[in-house]
């Protein structure tokens, strides 16, 4: 099946720790990759985000998903795992230290699973590709 991956790298102007608890937000990846909106956050008892629903806007259509985070080593890295019926794949954000604000480096990787979405993935990867620079510029700029 067809993948992508894409990483860009932007600086946040607030330290670590205000950042991680940020991502812990789902309005922070609303808007990033695929994720056109989220909903229905799922949160552990310490306060971690555990996942939740989404949707992708592709070509006039709406794909509902879930985000299941997978890695939440606090407060350098944060991993979630998005599923929709056609695409699979990952966001993960590392997030650096620099002095009293830090940078984070985001990585979306798509995958198809579904024969719609591998016919159109060539349409898919270069939106993904053009815009995910500044969508993580955008995701920074929101800390």
């Amino acid at each position: 099946m067809p993948s992508a991956s894409v990483t860009h790298t932007a600086s946040i102007d607030t330290d670590i720790d205000t950042a991680w608890d940020h991502m812990q937000q789902i309005d922070t990846w609303a808007g990033v990759g695929p994720v056109s909106y989220a909903k229905n956050a799922r949160h552990h008892d310490d306060g971690t985000l555990a996942g939740f629903d989404w949707g992708a806007e592709v070509g006039g259509k709406t794909y509902s998903g879930t985000a299941e985070v997978v890695k939440a080593d606090r407060p350098e890295s944060f991993k979630l795992d998005l599923t929709t019926s056609e695409i699979v794949g990952s966001l993960s954000a590392e997030l650096t230290p620099t002095g009293d604000t830090c940078a984070v480096e985001v990585t979306l990787r798509l995958s198809t699973k579904g024969m719609l979405s591998t016919m159109f993935f060539p349409a898919i990867k270069a939106a993904v590709a053009s815009g995910f620079p500044q969508q993580v510029d955008d995701l920074a700029a929101g800390f």
